[in-house]
């Protein structure tokens, strides 16, 4: 490409950024209204955008595509069409060319795809905001996925994470605006360790360790010797996506649910590890032969270990939430919500905004026997979390902020399901009544 050429699109690039970062985070009224996309006109624009600039863009069109301020009657977050329209971004947006993605692997592991593996397709499985996935086979048979890196993502991300603004867009309609510098600083820093494909093999690889053996939640094994900063292989996983998976039966959805649950609430609570990237993107849902349902959790990216002090005020929260007597229960909780570094004021334990919160909290795990978890009630708990810290009840400091984006958003994922499942009995089970956490 000449020179010439080579400016022109830079400068055509640039333009088409500037009309898609419009989209998402100019905010001319000052209200909270604007601050979502609302209409299916603007999320095809926002797609196409995101689609051919991927990074940052894509990550948060992404979310606005499952976000939980999502419009349920409320006159926020975006349409259901809109949402439908930005879906596709969860693993389809435009791939990059075969050639390019070639030379990726070449670069990083010395020879192109057709000589490492027994079998490779030019065409991806899936294509995201910062890479997209080929199926391969290797030399002994064994099914796998390959994960490249996107050619110049890495720069792109980089210049989108130094944008204080955009930061906020990418934690989440109902947090972003409650969130301070160093809360910003830790979003952009974990973000930008999706950039390092090494350190994502490592995160995959202990939780595939702590999920091994669980009948319903399984996590890919990954390939060590085939992978590299930019380029991660690993076993491949079947199954249909959540999308697809809202179809399903009622009790296939119900072992889904509990599935995606016992993953997502599980990992911190029960092992230490959190993935903060709950997009319904990175599940699958496969149902063999006998009717039981297993669930792959993918993609690593975003993925850390939690604090041990962290984790124990977490778990003391979650004691309170399991524990059957109603009055101590309360005691309990607002204690342990006060060690945890998540209330601001004490003051604030009596208004009707920390109230809501609590219980939509714990609506799940007060309800012995099966919860319905509706998109309702992803909206309300996302509702009731925006209105708290808004309040000043609530505060997300760094060391939370991760953690409880997660929930907002796998509590929006699970939503989908529309499934009715035991989930106070699937919590129970991982982390007991307040005894040492089961392994």
């Amino acid at each position: 490409m000449s020179e010439r050429k080579a400016a022109e699109r830079k400068v055509g690039l640039a333009r088409l950024w500037a009309r898609a970062k419009q989209i998402v985070t100019t905010d001319p009224s000052g209200s909270d209204d604007d601050d979502h996309v609302v209409d299916e006109e603007a999320a095809r624009v926002l797609a196409a955008q995101a689609g051919k600039l991927k990074g940052g863009l894509a990550k948060v069109a992404q979310l606005a595509a499952y976000d939980p301020g999502a419009s349920l009657g409320r006159g926020r977050g975006a349409s259901a069409t809109a949402r439908a329209v930005l879906g596709g971004l969860w693993d389809k947006a435009p791939a990059v060319a075969a050639g390019d993605i070639a030379r990726v692997i070449e670069q990083d592991l010395g020879k192109p795809p057709q000589q490492l593996f027994a079998h490779w397709e030019n065409v991806p499985l899936a294509a995201a905001s910062l890479g997209q996935v080929h199926a391969a086979k290797l030399h002994d048979g064994t099914d796998v996925v390959v994960k490249v890196q996107y050619p110049g993502v890495a720069e792109a991300l980089r210049t989108d994470l130094d944008d204080a603004d955009f930061l906020r867009k990418l934690a989440g309609a109902e947090v972003g605006g409650a969130l301070d510098d160093d809360a910003l600083t830790a979003l952009g820093d974990a973000v930008r360790r999706e950039l390092d494909y090494r350190a994502e093999a490592a995160m995959q690889q202990r939780f595939c360790d702590a999920w091994a053996g669980h009948a319903s939640v399984r996590v890919p094994r990954v390939i060590a010797e085939l992978s590299s900063a930019r380029v991660l292989t690993s076993v491949r996983a079947r199954g249909a996506s959540i999308v697809d998976t809202t179809h399903a039966s009622p009790d296939v959805r119900r072992q889904a649910a509990a599935a995606i649950f016992a993953f997502a609430f599980g990992s911190p609570l029960a092992h230490g590890l959190l993935n903060a990237d709950p997009n319904p993107g990175n599940f699958l849902v496969e149902t063999e032969g006998d009717g039981h349902v297993v669930v792959s959790c993918l993609d690593f990216g975003c993925a850390l270990e939690i604090p041990d002090d962290v984790r124990e005020a977490d778990l003391a929260v979650f004691h309170a939430l399991l524990d059957e007597d109603a009055v101590k229960a309360a005691e309990r909780f607002r204690m342990a919500l006060a060690k945890t570094g998540l209330l601001r004021r004490a003051d604030t334990l009596a208004t009707t905004a920390h109230r809501d919160w609590e219980r939509a909290l714990a609506r799940p795990l007060a309800t012995v026997g099966d919860f319905h978890w509706t998109p309702a009630y992803a909206s309300d708990f996302a509702d009731a979390t925006r209105r708290v810290l808004a309040a000043g009840g609530l505060q997300l400091p760094a060391r939370l902020l991760l953690l409880w984006r997660q929930r907002l958003g796998v509590a929006a994922v699970i939503g989908m399901l529309d499934a009715h499942a035991p989930f106070r009995r699937v919590l129970l089970d991982l982390i007991g009544h307040g005894r040492k956490a089961l392994r």
